[in-house]
């Protein structure tokens, strides 16, 4: 049964103020139809341009989307839930941008809408990379369970639908929700699974996500995990006690903007390997090395990285990962970035949760905006560790990209954040963007971890090209390197990365 607090955010649609400006207005209607190669009705994110003197697209002005007639609509975007739908929309000239995620190519379709008119749209997308073998999830995502976000939990469903994710991870500040009933609901069990999870969220350390976890309608917050007083080490135990399979990742670490991120708070000196404050932790199973919201900005994500790399060089296999924190329904959506994480294949609706924490807490996950990896080095891959005494490094590397998506660059690093072989790639169109092995050494045990960029925002699919930019970005956790022949990557780092006393 559906606790009373969720029933009231997933059964209330409140009428936006929008609504009503759009309907004063002559109206028509756009019969939409978005379909595969089979001609299968799929779901699909429409982003509405105005073409000419057509006023600028508000279905809504906030995060609380209307409902259209086989989707939901807020912003400048309506989210179609099964590749129909009807929609109303002030009469004028549109480009629509029709996109279903990064493994799909994307259309523009022109559309003249007359008032009291009704105008159909068919659009055709194309499966263009299939991931056999992977799925992809958002491990950080907000509605209206949060005291910052007014999602309802029915929008954010819809959002991911379209948007091709195929696990949403409910993380609202220190309550757990659970999507599930509300999927069950939409009947849309077979596009998108679910996890309830929690940020939690402590005002002296930050901000933590962690999934699954279980859920309990008689306790505050749902069973949150408990803040209060609580040191890092509390917390993390706390976290260990009541859910031993979950992954904790540490969300944001350096965001100073607000005072959220751990590794900020706790003064955390990533060459020493010591934080100044004590309580501080070291256990957890992941760091979010992309955050939505820093999306456009590569300063805070190389800082992130030498965080993490310093990590990786102490002997600490912790995960990257790359999360939304998505709270609206505009900006940074949910799914960019998303991991894609090693799994079976098999339904959606039978996805084991506890398995998905297990395999990114192993590093068998990558992070993405846009380009998808295949990585293999002597017959393994990502999370996994290969022998290769003398330390020659054969790098098979597969990158794919919708043709929407620019790659312009491949890295490989190595310890230390070291660079050890850098290509540029040819701008393109294709879906292989690069496939070579690349050769790189390794004087002793070690790492390889591959990054892959793009210099072209991917608005209007992903952001805008004015308040919003997402640039392809992809980063992969390492594949493990043993030179000496032991069967194992002993660590490179000169210091032991130590927990901190007190509490």
């Amino acid at each position: 049964m559906m606790s009373t607090g969720l029933a009231i955010v997933v059964g209330v649609r409140a009428l936006p103020a929008a609504d009503a400006r759009v309907h004063r207005h002559a109206v028509g209607t756009i019969d939409v139809a978005v379909r595969d190669d089979n001609d299968t009705p799929i779901p699909a994110r429409l982003t509405f341009l105005p073409i000419g003197d057509t006023p600028r697209v508000q279905f809504t002005t906030v995060d609380i989307g209307k409902d259209e007639n086989g989707g939901v609509a807020a912003f400048d975007r309506v989210f179609v839930l099964r590749g129909e739908a009807e929609i109303r929309i002030a009469a004028g000239t549109y480009d629509i941008w029709v996109s279903h995620g990064m493994e799909w190519d994307t259309t523009r379709e022109r559309v003249v809408v007359k008032a009291g008119g009704s105008v159909e749209m068919t659009a055709k997308l194309h499966h263009v990379i299939e991931t056999p073998g992977w799925i992809s999830g958002d491990f950080h995502v907000h509605a209206a369970p949060s005291m910052d976000s007014r999602v309802p939990l029915r929008d954010r469903v819809h959002q991911f639908v379209a948007d091709g994710v195929d696990l949403l991870v409910s993380t609202d500040h220190n309550v757990v929700a659970d999507y599930g009933p509300v999927i069950t609901e939409l009947g849309v069990g077979d596009l998108l699974a679910s996890a309830t999870g929690d940020e939690i969220t402590s005002l002296p350390w930050g901000h933590f996500g962690a999934f699954p976890l279980p859920i309990d309608d008689t306790e505050v917050g749902h069973g949150a995990p408990a803040t209060g007083r609580h040191s890092a080490r509390q917390i993390f135990a706390d976290v260990r006690t009541k859910a031993p399979h979950a992954l904790i990742d540490v969300h944001h670490p350096r965001l100073e903007n607000g005072g959220i991120g751990y590794f900020h708070l706790a003064g955390l000196d990533e060459r020493t390997g010591q934080a100044k404050k004590s309580g501080f932790s070291f256990d957890f199973d992941a760091i979010e090395v992309l955050n939505g919201y820093q999306d456009p900005d590569r300063t805070t994500l190389d800082r992130v990285i030498g965080d993490w790399v310093a990590f990786l060089d102490a002997g600490l296999h912790v995960a990257a990962t790359g999360n939304s924190d998505s709270h609206h329904m505009t900006f940074n959506l949910g799914g960019f970035p998303r991991n894609y994480v090693v799994m079976p294949d098999g339904p959606l609706a039978q996805l084991d949760v506890q398995k998905v924490a297990a395999q990114v807490k192993a590093g068998c996950s990558y992070l993405t905006t846009g380009p998808i990896l295949d990585i293999t080095i002597g017959g393994r891959h990502i999370g996994q560790t290969v022998t290769l005494k003398g330390g020659d490094v054969p790098i098979k590397l597969v990158v794919r990209a919708a043709p929407w998506i620019t790659v312009t660059r491949v890295t490989v690093l190595g310890p230390g954040g070291a660079v050890l072989a850098e290509r540029d790639v040819p701008a393109a169109t294709t879906i292989i963007r690069f496939d070579d092995t690349i050769h790189a050494h390794l004087a002793r045990d070690g790492y390889v971890i591959v990054r892959v960029d793009g210099d072209r925002p991917m608005a209007p699919n992903i952001g805008d090209e004015s308040s919003f930019k997402v640039y392809p970005f992809a980063l992969a956790n390492p594949v493990w390197v043993d030179v000496d022949g032991d069967g194992k990557s002993s660590p490179v780092a000169p210091y032991h990365l130590a927990e901190q006393p007190g509490e």
